[in-house]
């Protein structure tokens, strides 16, 4: 506890970085899916709804209810935001927007803690600040999307882990059990990284004092069970199976479900009408009708396109397999070691420890493959997670691969002048690129290339998506990096110029409010308050929270 005070102002120190490079406004379809569904979910308290409310859902045979395609750890926690905001500023929804602003905060919180047990306070805030800023959490922190809460909970449960290893507290593990079960509630790929964890937190605990085994085995699982439990039940009673998400779901099973319903839902809606046709009851099963329509619509485009399996891998032999490995990792558009080249040498360190830690890296090694191989086997349409920034599907386990900075810190590479001076330089090129690639709205990219494919293909079909994101996967010249710095400096393409793309930085909070101009500042649906006295509030919060950190005793005994 005495540690506290500090670890608040490094919470409140990046949770202020991050606003100012915000956008503060919805900006993806996922986004807006999300929120509308935790809305309803926190004005009515039912999880499903009958109405499609936007794109990123399922339909279940079971329920016949529209489902998020969110994990519901994403969908509550946001609720909480909704209620606060609510509270807070009913008429503003700022508090709303800083959702994911606050976990990607405390997943660097968490990160600084796990470095704080193996090095100086100055050191490991040095490490930390460039996981929060070199790394493409920096412009995820944007979105609603779930990445960032998924990071928190398998950043925890590696922390808890590492403390019940020092401790030998059974609490720890009991923890380390009840972070890994969350992540369950917020990925359909967590499943990966739990089942590597419990396996290593097992192997752990057999090392450990062997009178304790069983003490320390039900701490971990009964930590484990309470959000796996709730994993398996609300999967059983949304769609009729304890591991379906949704992502799953039989295509052709959806669409006979939908073919039944349809002129059920029209009968109660045309007998709804004719009873009053000004009722709310009218009013949603008329919009019942239609959702469930457009969504049959939809359905049968990609079931044209895909057909009724939705297994969601696009994989067409071994060729492509390692096609994806290299989009994944090295390819020049937005993969891992392109937007943080700094990662690649922390890789250098690692072999003088093998030998000591071959259990470790084994098994931390094979939660990565496992989602390097996942997402190379959808590759190249779905490699980097939609259009978003990097390969946001790969950013869970981002912490891993960091924390090898630990033995990077205490290797003899940083002694060599020039070696340090490659690694300065990629540190702060990473953090340059998500810079840019914080700057500018996706959308501003993204929408010029699906307006130009449509334009090719058309949109009766698939085809005009399927095109327009393999470009964008796959093709340098729709990259996001470039893009975005083409944007930032006014040269457009002919597609960015004729879609009326906005030039410059503008996707930051902190330049909109100074300019007084942009979607944030003229928003008409959502007032926003004082903005200059909110970017007023975060640079004081900024500068107080160095000031404190910098002055904190234990920081200048590092500094000596």
């Amino acid at each position: 506890m005495k540690n506290l005070p500090f670890y608040c102002a490094v919470f409140f120190l990046f949770l202020a970085v991050y606003i100012l490079f915000s956008n503060q406004r919805i900006t993806t379809s996922m986004d807006v899916d999300v929120v509308r569904y935790a809305s309803e979910y926190a004005e009515t308290g039912d999880y499903g709804s009958e109405i499609k409310l936007s794109a990123g859902v399922s339909f279940s045979p079971k329920t016949k209810l529209f489902y998020p395609q969110e994990g519901i750890g994403i969908v509550v926690p946001l609720t909480m935001f909704v209620h606060i905001s609510d509270i807070v500023s009913p008429d503003s929804q700022f508090v709303l927007f800083s959702f994911n602003q606050v976990f990607s905060a405390l997943s660097v919180l968490m990160i600084f803690m796990i470095l704080l047990l193996y090095m100086s306070k100055k050191k490991a805030l040095l490490y930390s600040t460039l996981f929060a800023l070199g790394t493409p959490l920096f412009v995820h922190s944007k979105y609603f999307l779930p990445e960032p809460l998924t990071l928190l909970s398998i950043i925890s449960s590696v922390y808890f882990l590492i403390k019940f290893l020092r401790d030998k507290k059974a609490f720890y593990i009991f923890f380390a059990g009840l972070s890994a079960g969350y992540s369950l509630l917020t990925r359909p790929d967590a499943p990966i990284f739990t089942g590597i964890f419990i396996v290593t937190a097992f192997y752990y605990i057999v090392q450990q004092d062997k009178k304790l085994l069983i003490r320390n085995v039900l701490s971990l699982m009964i930590g484990f069970s309470i959000f796996s439990a709730v994993f398996v039940i609300s999967n059983y009673q949304r769609y009729g199976s304890a591991l379906e998400t949704g992502y799953t779901l039989d295509r052709n099973e959806v669409k006979s479900s939908l073919e039944t319903e349809i002129p059920i839902t029209y009968e109660k809606a045309a007998a709804a009408y004719q009873a009053d046709q000004n009722s709310k009851e009218t009013s949603i099963l008329v919009q019942q009708f239609q959702s469930q329509q457009k969504y049959l619509e939809d359905l049968n485009k990609v079931i044209n396109e895909y057909g009724v399996g939705n297994t969601a891998f696009y994989s067409s032999g071994a060729a492509n397999f390692f096609h994806g490995i290299y989009l994944i990792l090295f390819s020049p558009n937005r993969s891992v070691f392109l937007l943080s080249p700094f990662l690649i040498l922390l890789l250098f360190s690692l072999r003088k420890y093998f030998r000591k830690y071959r259990i470790e890296f084994l098994l931390s090694g094979s939660i990565i493959a496992g989602y390097l191989v996942l997402y190379a086997l959808r590759a190249p349409l779905s490699y980097a997670g939609s259009a978003a920034w990097g390969i946001r599907y790969m950013l869970p386990v981002y912490p891993i691969l960091f924390l090898s900075v630990i033995f990077f810190d205490r290797s003899e590479v940083l002694q060599n002048k020039v070696f340090r001076n490659i690694f300065y330089f990629l540190c702060a090129i990473s953090i340059l690129f998500q810079i840019i690639g914080s700057s500018v709205n996706y959308q501003s990219v993204q929408m010029p290339v699906e307006y130009k494919s449509k334009k090719i293909y058309g949109d009766k079909d698939m085809t005009w998506a399927q095109e327009s994101r393999k470009s964008m996967m796959t093709d340098f010249s729709s990259s996001l990096l470039l893009n975005n710095a083409r944007i930032m400096t006014g040269v457009l393409t002919p597609e960015q110029k004729e879609y009326g793309v906005d030039t410059g930085p503008n996707d930051w909070f902190f330049y909109q409010v100074i300019k007084g101009e942009g979607r944030l500042v003229q928003g008409k649906e959502h007032s926003l308050g004082n903005f200059k006295l909110i970017l007023f509030l975060l640079l004081l919060t900024i500068g107080a929270t160095v000031f404190y950190i910098l002055k904190d005793p234990s920081t200048q005994e590092a500094k000596k």
